[in-house]
């Protein structure tokens, strides 16, 4: 075959996989290091409450992990609790007889077990700012303005017409 024959298909080649290899970059990109990565930083994502000590030393990091870890360890039963009971609302909605009462006494059953588990992660929180000196706890709360259940959300009024 001769070398102008060639030309043409190597060029559309090289065009298709510049195309390709610009596809697999950004998708890595954006699964892994973006700001709203699922993968960068574990199952919690970016907005995990482990997340909101990035500003602290690393000891007092890893001191802030060792109490988040030790809370969720401590509070296991909880976390089983509520998981069961939205097994069973789910399992009750899709059931053929529709029973309201049994429903609203499993969804209660899981507001009961996510207020209580708020209620251990917030103490152990507030227990590990009592130890911070004022300039740390400054940090800390700058990370919970960003990360965690107490992070500052999102004016979504603003876009909205008058």
């Amino acid at each position: 075959m001769n070398d102008q024959k060639l030309k043409w298909p190597l060029i559309a080649s090289l065009i298709l996989n510049l195309f390709l290899i610009g596809g697999v970059a950004s998708g890595a990109y954006h699964l892994f290091w973006s700001d709203k990565a699922p993968l960068a930083a574990g199952k919690g994502g970016l907005h995990s409450l482990r997340f909101a000590a990035d500003k602290l030393s690393t000891e007092r990091q890893n001191e802030f992990h060792k109490i988040l870890h030790d809370t969720r360890q401590a509070a296991r039963p909880l976390i089983d609790s509520a998981k069961e009971a939205r097994t069973e609302v789910r399992t009750r909605l899709a059931a053929a007889n529709f029973d309201r009462t049994a429903i609203n006494t499993a969804l209660a059953h899981v507001r009961e077990a996510d207020t209580a588990l708020r209620i251990r992660t917030e103490e152990s929180l507030v227990n590990f700012a009592e130890s911070l000196s004022p300039e740390e706890r400054q940090k800390l709360a700058e990370g919970l303005a960003r990360r965690g259940p107490l992070r500052q959300q999102p004016d979504v009024t603003k876009d909205m017409p008058k």
